[in-house]
C-alpha cells in the first residue's frame, strides 16, 4: 500500500513538473504500472472528460483521434507502452468536447523503472489551433464541416447522395502559374460546383483539389445529370485571371438510406469510386454499387464489419497459400500468401468484396502488417524444410508509402527470424498509381535490403514498358487472362511471347499465372518463363496442405 502511495506521488510530481514546463498547455501523464492517466483540469474541460484521473477502462483516446491519424497515433502509443520508444512528438487532429477538431501536438517522454520497463509516460498537449469548419480559400465548409454533417445524417438515418469530386493536374497548374493562380482555380471550381448544386445541397472543400457535396433532396439520377453538366463546363474552361483554364474533373458517388455505416466507412467507399473515376473512367461519375451480389446498404455494412474486425486484432482473418513452381522442373519454388476472412453474417467473403475499397483506408496498413507477420511465421515452417523457398506477399499503396514501412519490415523480420532474402513483395495494380519517382525510390530501397520485388498483373491497366524499365523488378507476373485464354483468344500468345522476351532481355524473370489445364501448361513450356502458377497445380490451400503435397 505504501509503495502504491509513493508511486502515485511520483506520478503527481511528474505531472506538476510538466505543468510548470508546459506554460499553460494541456498536460497528460500515464502511469504504466497502475494503468492510470491524469489530465490537467483544462484538458478535462477541453475534451469533456469525466475527471482528472482516468483508469485504462475509461481511457480510450483513439476515439478522439481523427480517422486518418489513428494508425500513426496507435502505433506511436504501442511503441511507447512496449518500451520501444523513449519519447514522442506527433501532431494529430483530435475531437474536442463540442465535436469540432483541433490540430494537437503531443510531446513527451517515458520514465523507465530499474528493470528498463516503461514506468510513467507523459508530456504536454499543444493546441495548434482549432480546425475551423470554413475553408479560407473558397469560403466553403471544409472537410471537418463535411464530417460533422455526414455524422449527423447517419445518426438521423437520412437518405443522402454524396459526391466526392476533384480537379486533375493541380500540381502542374501551381507549378506553371503559381499558387495564387492555383487558388483562383480552386475558387472558380468551388463556385461552379455551388452553381450546379444550387439550393439542393451543401458543397465542401476537402483535401487538396477535391470537393464534396451532400444532398438530401436530389436522386442519384438527378445528381448524375448535374455532375455531367459540371464536367462539361469545366472542360469548356473557367475564367481565371483573364485566362480560360480548361479543367478535367473526376467524381465518385454513393447513395445511402439509413445506413449503419460510420463516416469513415462511407469515406473509404467514396475514395474508392473517386479513384475508379480518375484512373479508369476518364472522369465519368462512378456510383458505388457495393460488392458483387450485394446492394449498397449490405456492402457498407460488410465494410463496417471488416473494419471492426481489423480493429479487433484482425479477428477471423486467416491466410491461404497458392504454390508457385519452377517452369522447367515443376518443383515448388515459392508460395503466395492470400487473404481470407470469415463473417458470421456474410460467411466466407472473398478479398475482392472489400480489399479494393479499404486498401486506401488507413486501417489497411494495420491489416497489411498483420498479413506480413503471419505469413513470415508460416514461412519459417517452410524454410525449415526447404531454405530456398520464397514467400510472396502482396503490398498495398498505403503500405508502400508508409513512413514506417522499413522499420516495420525489419521489426517483424527480426522478431520472427524470417530472412529478407526469401521475401518477395508483389506490387498490386493499385501501387502503379503512386507517383513514379516515389515508387522507384521505394522499390530500389527494398531491393537494397535484399527483398525481391514483383509487378503483378503486368500488361493490364496502366502497366507500361516504361514501368518495367524504370523499376527493374526481379519478377513480373503477367495478367492472368493472357495465360488463361492463350489457346482461344487471338493475339494472346503473341502478347505473352513479346512481353516475356522483353522482360528477360531487361533482366527480369517472368511468372505465368492462370495455368488451369495440361494444354495451357504445354504452351507455357515454349515461353521464356521462370515460374508458373495456377489451379492446374493448386488453388488457395492451407499451409499444412502445402507441406503435405509438395514438401
Amino acid at each position: 500500500m505504501t509503495e502504491k502511495i509513493e508511486h502515485r506521488k511520483i506520478l503527481d510530481d511528474l505531472f506538476n513538473a510538466y505543468t510548470m514546463i508546459g506554460r499553460g498547455n494541456y498536460v497528460g501523464v500515464y502511469d504504466a504500472k497502475d494503468k492510470l492517466t491524469r489530465f490537467s483540469p483544462a484538458a478535462v474541460e477541453l475534451f469533456g472528460l469525466s475527471g482528472e484521473y482516468l483508469s485504462l477502462e475509461e481511457m480510450d483516446w483513439t476515439k478522439y483521434i481523427y480517422s486518418e491519424d489513428k494508425f500513426l497515433f496507435t502505433k506511436t502509443i504501442k511503441n511507447l507502452v512496449d518500451g520501444e520508444a523513449k519519447g514522442y512528438d506527433l501532431t494529430c487532429r483530435t475531437r474536442l468536447k463540442d465535436g469540432s477538431f483541433a490540430n494537437l501536438r503531443y510531446i513527451g517522454a517515458t520514465v523507465f523503472d530499474a528493470e528498463g520497463k516503461p514506468d510513467i509516460i507523459g508530456g504536454i498537449i499543444i493546441n495548434e489551433g482549432l480546425a475551423e469548419t470554413t475553408d479560407l480559400i473558397t469560403l466553403l465548409p471544409n472537410q471537418y464541416g463535411f464530417l460533422r454533417d455526414l455524422s449527423a445524417a447517419i445518426e438521423l438515418k437520412k437518405k443522402c447522395v454524396i459526391v466526392l469530386c476533384g480537379v486533375n493536374r493541380m500540381n502542374s497548374i501551381n507549378d506553371e502559374h503559381g499558387y495564387a493562380f492555383g487558388n483562383a482555380v480552386l475558387q472558380q471550381a468551388g463556385w461552379l460546383l455551388q452553381e450546379a448544386v444550387g439550393q439542393d445541397g451543401t458543397v465542401y472543400r476537402m483535401d487538396g483539389a477535391r470537393f464534396a457535396f451532400l444532398t438530401e433532396s436530389l436522386s442519384p439520377e438527378e445528381v448524375a445529370v448535374r455532375y455531367e453538366k459540371l464536367r462539361r463546363a469545366a472542360q469548356a474552361g473557367l475564367p481565371v485571371e483573364n485566362v480560360r483554364q480548361v479543367l478535367s474533373i473526376n467524381g465518385g458517388m454513393i447513395y445511402f438510406e439509413g445506413s449503419s455505416a460510420d463516416e469513415r466507412t462511407i469515406l473509404a467507399a467514396l475514395n474508392f469510386v473517386y479513384n475508379e473515376s480518375k484512373f479508369y473512367h476518364n472522369g465519368k461519375l462512378v456510383n458505388y454499387n457495393g460488392a458483387i451480389g450485394m446492394n449498397t446498404h449490405e456492402s457498407l455494412e460488410l465494410l463496417v464489419e471488416v473494419r471492426d474486425a481489423i480493429l479487433m486484432d484482425c479477428e477471423n482473418f486467416s491466410l491461404r497459400y497458392q504454390p508457385v513452381f519452377d517452369a522447367k522442373t515443376e518443383k515448388l519454388t515459392a508460395v503466395e500468401a492470400l487473404l481470407c476472412w470469415h463473417s458470421d453474417r456474410f460467411g466466407d467473403v472473398p478479398p475482392s468484396a472489400y480489399v479494393p475499397v479499404i486498401e486506401r483506408d488507413y486501417l489497411f496498413e494495420e491489416l497489411g502488417y498483420w498479413i506480413l507477420r503471419r505469413a513470415m511465421e508460416d514461412g519459417m515452417r517452410l524454410l525449415a524444410i526447404d531454405p530456398k523457398l520464397n514467400l510472396n506477399v502482396n503490398i498495398s499503396p498505403a503500405q508502400i508509402v508508409d513512413d514506417f514501412l522499413f522499420e516495420e519490415i525489419e521489426k517483424i523480420s527480426k522478431s520472427v527470424g524470417f530472412p529478407m532474402k526469401n521475401l518477395c513483395f508483389e506490387l498490386t495494380q493499385s501501387c502503379r498509381l503512386i507517383e513514379s519517382d516515389i515508387l522507384r525510390r521505394i522499390v530500389r530501397a527494398l531491393k537494397r535490403k535484399g527483398i525481391l520485388c514483383l509487378i503483378d498483373d503486368f500488361g493490364s491497366g496502366v502497366a507500361s514498358i516504361d514501368f518495367l524499365r524504370d523499376l527493374s523488378p526481379n519478377y513480373i507476373k503477367l495478367e492472368r487472362d493472357y495465360i488463361l485464354n492463350i489457346k482461344n483468344k487471338p493475339g494472346n500468345l503473341q502478347i505473352v511471347q513479346h512481353l516475356s522476351k522483353l522482360a528477360v532481355d531487361l533482366g527480369t524473370k517472368v511468372c505465368l499465372k492462370g495455368v488451369e489445364d495440361a494444354a495451357i501448361l504445354e504452351i507455357t513450356k515454349t515461353l521464356p518463363a521462370t515460374n508458373i502458377q495456377g489451379n492446374f497445380y493448386a488453388g488457395a490451400i492451407t499451409l499444412d496442405e502445402v507441406i503435405k503435397r509438395y514438401l
